[in-house]
Order: structure tokens, then sequence, then C-alpha cells
């Protein structure tokens, strides 16, 4: 993600009131609301904030798209975020797994301008916290922007932003929706509403 489109967020959510103390339980342990469309997740290795909020405005769209920042939880040791770990559950109970770089590259023109859209609307409310720093890999990048990864090593002192990108057969739905990442020791599900 961009320093500026980075700067947009933290301003956009500092106009919005979106903060760590304003987070509202959910009915699954460990996840947060804050506001209608981001859900915060403190799991025993990862830290998740996921945005749907754009997800949300596009449905019946081929793919679903995600803004997520992701840090290892305080105190611990770096934690293994992998590609292949990473699902998403619809309405109806299919796991989907995250889009591979090269199904990414080749639909990038397509995705292009949704992309920089989910971009903008998606905080990082991990960004707040002091003495995280942002890490520049990712699972996805546009073709010319270098190398990405399909294995991510994160500690509690960084902070990861990115899109991630589900292929829909049959198009987003509205309904419940979760995503899942298996890690090694643990899992962390965040379920979020389509409406």
């Amino acid at each position: 993600m961009s320093l500026y489109a980075k700067t947009c967020l933290l301003t956009f959510c500092a106009g919005l009131g979106w903060s760590c103390s304003s987070a509202v339980p959910t009915d699954v342990a460990g996840v947060s609301a804050v506001g209608d469309h981001v859900r915060r997740a403190a799991g025993a290795e990862l830290e998740v904030v996921l945005s749907s909020r754009y997800a949300s405005g596009h449905l019946g769209e081929e793919v679903l798209i995600l803004g997520v920042s992701l840090s290892g939880a305080d105190g611990g040791k770096a934690v293994k975020v992998d590609r292949a770990g990473i699902t998403v559950q619809t309405p109806d109970r299919r796991r989907l797994p995250l889009m591979s770089q090269e199904d990414f590259r080749a639909v990038f023109g397509t995705l292009n301008a949704a992309a920089r859209q989910a971009e903008l609307s998606s905080p990082s409310a991990l960004d707040s916290r002091p003495a995280r720093r942002p890490c520049n890999d990712w699972f996805f990048k546009a073709p010319t922007d270098g190398l990405t990864r399909d294995v991510l090593f994160i500690s509690s002192m960084d902070v990861c932003d990115g899109l991630l990108f589900f292929q829909v057969p049959g198009g987003v739905q509205p309904g419940r929706w979760q995503l899942e990442i298996a890690l090694e020791e643990s899992d962390v599900e965040i379920p979020f509403v389509l409406d």
C-alpha cells in the first residue's frame, strides 16, 4: 500500500473516529467490530484487521476484495503466514482459496481500478501502535511492482497491509462470510457480513 494511500486511510479513519478503544466485541471470542465493515481479531499468534467495506458495496462481482492488516501478536515470535493457509468461507459454506499471483496478474487490467478503490476504503488500525514498522512484502503486486511472497514472516514489530483477492464462482453474494487464516499453532477466523 502506498504511503499516500496509508495517509489517506489514517486521515479517513481518524475522521470516522475509528480506534482500538471504539471496538465492540462480537459473538466470536477475540474478534471485535470497529464500525460496520471493519473487524479486528487478536489471535494467539497474529493480529488481523479486516475491511469488507469495498466488497459490501460490490455484490455480484466475480472477485471478492478484502483489505487486511497483519501483525504478530504482542510478545510472540515471528509467525509464518502462508498464502495456501488463507481461505474465505462463503455464505453457502464453500471454502475458496486466495487467488494465485499468476491468476491475479492475468486479470490485473480488469481489477486495477477496483483495487485502488478497495485500498482507499481499507483502514489499517494496526498502524496506530508505536514502534511497528511497515513491511514491503505482500501476496499480490501489480505486474511491474516486483516480487511477491507466498509466505510472510511477521513479528509483533511489523505491520503488513494489503488486499486479498478471491475468485468467487457465481459472484459475491450477500450474507455471512468468514476469512480463515491457518497458522502453525492456531487459526484465525473472522466472520463478516456483506449486505
